[in-house]
């Protein structure tokens, strides 16, 4: 069985270091997709990346990309 976690990663950073840890252990492919699209859609300016299969959200200045690994 496989489990999910969900990382977030600054787009400035993204080849700088490691992403963040925001949750692990999430046993449902679905429950990990809908934390993800959750926590990017509440933040006024977000959207979803088809190419990258990634969310993102501005939070002031910054662009963030969240998603669930592995990924989906």
């Amino acid at each position: 069985m496989n489990s999910y976690s969900i990382l977030l990663r600054n787009r400035a950073q993204a080849g700088v270091g490691h992403p963040r840890l925001l949750a692990y252990e999430i046993p449902d492919r679905l429950a990990a997709q809908a934390l993800v699209s959750g926590i990017a859609a509440s933040y006024r300016e977000h959207g979803f990346n088809p190419a990258t299969r990634m969310h993102w959200f501005q939070d002031g200045d910054s662009v963030h990309e969240i998603y669930a690994w592995p990924h989906l």
